[in-house]
């Protein structure tokens, strides 16, 4: 069975990246294993504590090492990803071995993404951080991506998804797992 590790790109609690990536878990049912990633403990990239990483940093690349596929849920920020989710794409990009590129975690790693967000603000973060992707080596389901424009949704603080959002979920849903098969 694929393992699928889930990366949210917010720590919010029962914010909508966890309440849109829980409702793909559950989508996705008994086809694939997945898990979350916790890694809200991972410090900003600094050269100066590259060598050895930090255990955070290493649970996270032995994660991303153990997943056949990891699906990144996050929200938008200022026309991009979060800056949470860039920092741990900064980690996993750094070689394990001073200067040798080959060695970083993310390369040839099967990614995809999804977000929850302003209504089309997700549009111009997904070619951003499709490309930063492709850039670092890994290799990305670039579409079909599934973005949901929130509506009155940031009044209740719950995501309310209809009968074509799950459609399109399952779209993305079937186009990751025949890209984890190959």
């Amino acid at each position: 069975m694929a393992k699928i590790l889930m990366v949210l790109g917010s720590l919010h609690k029962n914010g909508f990246q966890e309440q849109l990536a829980k409702e793909i878990e559950k989508q996705i049912g008994d086809r694939a294993e997945v898990s979350f990633l916790d890694y809200k403990d991972v410090p900003f990239m600094n050269q100066d504590i590259e060598f050895p990483a930090p255990a955070s940093v290493e649970a996270a690349r032995e994660a991303f090492k153990a997943a056949d596929g990891v699906w990144f849920v996050t929200p938008v920020y200022n026309h991009t990803t979060s800056p949470l989710t860039l920092n741990l794409l900064d980690w996993l990009s750094r070689p394990l071995e001073a200067n040798v590129r080959e060695t970083a975690v993310s390369n040839g790693v099967k990614v995809t993404f999804s977000s929850a967000s302003a209504p089309g603000a997700y549009t111009e973060m997904f070619a951003d951080v499709v490309k930063l992707a492709n850039q670092i080596g890994m290799d990305v389901l670039d579409a079909p991506l599934f973005g949901h424009g929130l509506t009155s949704e940031w009044m209740t603080g719950e995501l309310a998804l209809d009968e074509a959002a799950h459609e399109a979920i399952e779209a993305q849903i079937t186009a990751f797992l025949a890209k984890i098969a190959e």
